[in-house]
């Protein structure tokens, strides 16, 4: 069984990537990022969970 990588808005057109297309990307990202954060939180560590929220409102800013 191969790996086939995941698929991003923008990677299958030569075109460049709309500001819309980038929004969503960069949003994306930081959701990816957060979650990749909260796996690593035990589920009675709040402060951090907390944390990992902060980081994905900041990333928004």
């Amino acid at each position: 069984m191969t790996h086939t990588p995941p698929i991003h808005a923008g990677t299958l057109s030569s075109s460049p990537m709309t500001a819309a297309e980038t929004q969503h990307e960069q949003t994306w990202d930081a959701v990816e990022t957060y979650f990749e954060c909260i796996t690593t939180c035990s589920l009675d560590d709040g402060e951090c969970i907390t944390r990992c929220v902060e980081q994905l409102r900041d990333a928004d800013s």
